[in-house]
């Protein structure tokens, strides 16, 4: 079963807040039913009016966590914005990590970024404000960033095996003509010896027309 379906949310798609000026704080409940450890990560639309505590935390299988949602308010005679929301990034505990592991270091450690990225989900919980319309449920998506920096990865390791390859047989080839010149058999016969072509370009119009 997939990441995002054995983690579970109560509320399970969005918080309600009141538009108005006070402080508010609710709760929403995350469990694992996974059958191994889920590291999380908690992201908002707005950082300076809602806060997550806590932001990094880690879920055994069959743990729940009770995270706190803050909300600074909704200043008088300001319409609250509607795409206000609260993501949840979440990814199996890589099996490298460190016994001492601190969950911030792992989820920003380039190292681990192509384990991570197997398993990374994005779980969107909006936020519903009393009198306005609920807010429409969004596809669930999977952490682009983190496939295209998988990819990319990928990428410039196939890119550097091709310069070294380049690279090996440059050598050889050289090998191959200094042996010849020596009058001696060639190390790497079967690597074919490099070409190079100059190109002196055409005589001068005046040299043509003379000939």
């Amino acid at each position: 079963a997939d990441l995002e379906q054995k983690i579970t949310f109560d509320p399970p798609k969005y918080v309600t807040f009141k538009p108005i000026a006070d402080e508010q704080i609710k709760e929403v409940i995350i469990s694992n039913t996974y059958n191994q450890a889920v590291m999380f990560k908690m992201k908002t639309t707005r950082p300076g009016v809602f806060k997550m505590k806590p932001v990094f935390f880690a879920l055994q299988p069959n743990q729940k966590k009770a995270i706190k949602l803050h909300y600074s308010g909704c200043p008088d005679g300001v319409k609250p914005n509607l795409k206000d929301r609260f993501s949840v990034i979440m990814a199996i505990v890589p099996k490298d990590a460190p016994a001492d592991w601190d969950v911030e270091k792992v989820w920003e450690d380039q190292k681990m970024q192509v384990e991570l990225a197997d398993s990374v989900k994005r779980k969107v919980l909006r936020i519903h404000y009393e009198g306005y319309e609920l807010p429409a449920d969004a596809p669930e998506k999977s952490e682009r960033k983190s496939k295209k920096k998988k990819r990319g990865s990928k990428d410039d390791k196939s890119i550097d095996d091709k310069k070294v390859e380049r690279e090996k047989m440059a050598a050889a080839a050289a090998a191959n003509a200094l042996a010849q010149v020596a009058g001696q058999p060639q190390p790497f016969p079967h690597v074919q010896p490099i070409v190079y072509i100059v190109y002196q370009g055409l005589p001068p119009k005046e040299e043509i027309e003379a000939k």
